[in-house]
């Protein structure tokens, strides 16, 4: 799962409802697996985001090294 990559929109959203649903839990209700889901399903819905959801102008300024 570490290599997670969304392609369309359905997937993301779909991700989406997913780590919404483990986060409401409650850190202290979710197992270190699901912790783990969520992390690697946050990072590769950031990338989808920057990818699909940015302009031109931010996807460059969030590229750059701070």
């Amino acid at each position: 799962m570490e290599n997670l990559k969304y392609n369309t929109e359905e997937e993301y959203e779909e991700a989406m409802v997913i780590i919404y649903q483990l986060m409401q839990k409650g850190e202290a209700n979710v197992t270190a697996s699901e912790l783990e889901t969520v992390r690697v399903m946050a990072l590769a819905a950031q990338a989808y985001e920057r990818e699909h959801h940015y302009d031109e102008e931010l996807r460059r300024e969030l590229s750059q090294p701070h």
